[in-house]
């Protein structure tokens, strides 16, 4: 490019000035607005036609308009003064928070100075991005204010230069003619080698012909403008061969008979990097919790990872004492199928060096950059290995801990096959947060696994109590027999105490036998019924009889409310629902003290029968109302027998007939148990 370039006119930068996203506003020594861009209307509401030569007190907030004031004058007397706090009031009322930095800047003729003040919005911004951002205006304003401004043209591309985003302009053919101090910082490039230069440089080369096609467009079509958020993220590419994503607005300008056109630009890395970790994290959630075998949490991870964050992915997960338990590896295009069967295979060696082995003895992750053939060699196992390892063509590498609590499980190993993408520190902090979640989903599946051998140990231990003690049970209660017969015929009438002690005690482990396979029975889906329609009066009698003898013992009345011939028959399993009744029933005898009431009712309500018992008993405390149809479950002191089975089997009878069962405490007093039953079931199931 010629060194000799002459520089934009006036009218382009005043162009310009319109397309940056900050308020800016140039005041007269009266506060008479003389300048005032479109990111200045937009925060203000206050259209330019309105404001322009009008005093600038009537859009700053009412509250700040005295203090505004003085700081002008202070301003105006020569004092350098922080960035200012002074917000503006909208159109709709609303408070705008706006951070100030401004520049004094004096005419070339004998016109007053001007003061060119550019505001920061900070209302829906992080306070430290937006010091951050005054802090660099306020050094590009002083470096301004040192190069004593003299003309308009100049004013203006210093009010150009001040901002962060890259403003770029073009003339028809996409020589570049302005590039200022942001796209310097963004591209790479110095503004001097880059003027004349096409602006298809700085894009991909793959997005080349469909940018000329766009701009063409957008040259031929109406509108003057198009603004960040008008138009999808595009890419652009730095001095150093990078990629980067962006956000673009663009203006167009008919000047001196030439078309020019402006872009002002923003690298969104950061931001994007943030939303694609979030993505990742949000699969790598799903990933995981739709799994709880440990081989296929590993394989799932690994393959996610290589299709989101590397080229290659190695789960290894220790035994005991950290020692290598089992890998798991996912490769990408890289690797051909024989190369990835001995990465697979290879696992770790003790012998050979290994980032992996450092993680478990307290040391921290590991991050390689860059990875040298002396590294690969270090770590292969064999020339086969290393030609393996070879085929990924690693550029860079990470490992960190599968951490579970303090405990580490594994570790996982990535490869960038990339030049472009070399791991960096955010990378690694998403791989730490990766071992980290891959870790909590080992640790539950774990949990889970041993939940399930403990449940199948004691599906076990009661298979085998049950059986090995039925066997000598049947012999007592044969023995028991023999000596009752024995003794009828011989007609003694003695004192049977002993023989019925031993019946009792026999019967007794009996029914502890019986509700544990019950129970059994139910957690396995094998509780069969046999239901049939039938009233259900008789069976409450039936219950009844049974627990008569008990009540009567402890001078418990009971009382009936559930009449002959008032309710809708039930299809039930009529010896199933005895018992239910006879265990709700039981219990509530257990616990009703002498002299007290037990009593029983049903109605149909919204085609299901309710059934309610209840006693005057001490209740139940209210943290343990979820807990009495727990199985083993027995309430504190009450010095009763059994296994705490009764209610389980009686919650497990209820569901099996579709219906609901639970427990609350008398309005008075007491407890009252209560369970429903459709009065026409709508699954014809005879098994839970």
């Amino acid at each position: 490019m010629p060194s000799d370039a002459q520089p934009l006119s006036e009218q382009l930068y005043l162009v310009v000035l319109e397309t940056l996203s900050a308020p800016v506003i140039a005041l007269d020594t009266s506060a008479r607005v003389r300048l005032f861009n479109r990111a200045a209307e937009r925060a203000s509401g206050v259209p330019k036609e309105q404001i322009l030569g009008q005093e600038v007190w009537e859009i700053v907030h009412p509250e700040e308009r005295a203090g505004a004031e003085v700081l002008f004058r202070r301003i105006l007397e020569g004092a350098d003064l922080a960035p200012l706090d002074l917000p503006w009031i909208n159109r709709a009322g609303d408070r705008v928070d706006i951070v100030w930095t401004y520049t004094m800047l004096e005419e070339a003729s004998d016109e007053s100075p001007v003061l060119v003040c550019t505001g920061i919005d900070v209302t829906e911004q992080r306070a430290l991005e937006a010091r951050h951002r005054l802090l660099e205006a306020e050094d590009a304003i002083r470096m301004a204010r040192e190069e004593a401004l003299r003309s308009s043209e100049a004013r203006f591309s210093g009010i150009v230069e001040l901002a962060s985003d890259a403003i770029i302009t073009v003339d028809e053919a996409g020589r570049i003619v302005l590039f200022n101090q942001g796209a310097r910082a963004i591209f790479g490039y110095d503004p001097a080698e880059m003027m004349g230069e096409p602006l298809a440089c700085l894009i991909p080369p793959r997005f080349h012909s469909g940018h000329r096609a766009h701009i063409r467009r957008f040259g031929e079509q109406d509108v003057e403008a198009r603004r960040m958020g008008d138009r999808n993220p595009i890419s652009g590419v730095r001095k150093n061969g990078e990629e980067f994503p962006a956000e673009a607005s663009i203006l167009k300008l008919d000047l001196d008979g030439q078309r020019l056109f402006t872009v002002v630009l923003r690298d969104v890395t950061d931001r994007q990097r943030v939303e694609d970790a979030q993505l990742l994290l949000a699969r790598v959630g799903d990933t995981l919790s739709a799994s709880l075998e440990a081989d296929t949490l590993a394989e799932k991870v690994a393959k996610l990872a290589v299709a989101e964050f590397a080229d290659f992915c190695a789960v290894d997960l220790f035994g005991e004492g950290a020692e290598l338990g089992h890998r798991v590896v996912a490769c990408g295009a890289a690797a051909d199928e024989e190369s990835a069967h001995l990465l697979q295979t290879a696992g770790l060696d003790r012998a050979h060096p290994h980032p992996a082995f450092e993680l478990p003895d307290g040391g921290g992750p590991v991050l390689v950059s860059e990875v040298t053939e002396s590294q690969l060699q270090e770590v292969a196992r064999s020339p086969e290995h290393l030609s393996a390892l070879a085929s990924l063509s690693p550029e860079s590498w990470m490992a960190v801990p599968i951490r579970s609590g303090g405990a580490v499980l594994g570790s996982m190993l990535f490869v960038s096959s990339v030049a472009a993408h070399r791991y960096a520190e955010h990378d690694l902090e998403l791989a730490l947060e990766l071992g980290r979640r891959t870790g909590m989903a080992l640790e539950n599946a774990r949990l889970y696994r041993d939940a399930q051998r403990a449940l199948q140990a004691r599906d076990d231990v009661l298979g085998v109590v049950s059986h090995d003690l039925g066997n000598p049970l049947q012999a007592v209660f044969i023995g028991l027999e023999g000596l009752e017969r024995a003794r009828n015929r011989q007609g003694e009438p003695g004192d049977d105490y002993f023989l019925t002690a031993i019946r009792r005690s026999a019967e007794l482990m009996r029914k502890l036998i019986q509700e544990l396979l019950e129970v059994r029975r139910m957690e396995a889906g094998h509780l069969h019924l046999e239901p049939e329609l039938q009233p259900f009066p008789p069976l409450v009698e039936l219950a009844l009889d049974m627990i008569e003898p008990l009540a009567r013992v402890k001078e418990v009345s009971v009382e009936n409310r559930i009449a002959e011939g008032k309710l809708p028959d039930v299809r039930v399993d009529g010896l199933r629902m005895q018992q239910v009744l006879s265990n709700l029933l039981g219990n509530a005898v257990k616990h009703t003290p002498s002299k007290g009431r037990i009593t029983l009712s049903a109605e149909a309500v919204g085609g299901e029968l309710h059934v309610s018992i209840s006693d005057t008993g001490p209740g139940i405390p209210e943290e343990s109302l979820d807990q009495v149809f727990d199985r083993f479950w027995r309430a504190e002191k009450t010095g009763g027998k059994g296994l705490g089975l009764g209610l389980a089997i009686a919650k497990g009878i209820i569901r099996s007939h579709e219906g609901r069962i639970w427990a609350e405490n008398g309005e008075g007093g007491g407890s009252v148990f209560h369970f429903t039953v459709p009065l026409s079931p709508s699954s014809s199931s005879t098994a839970c």
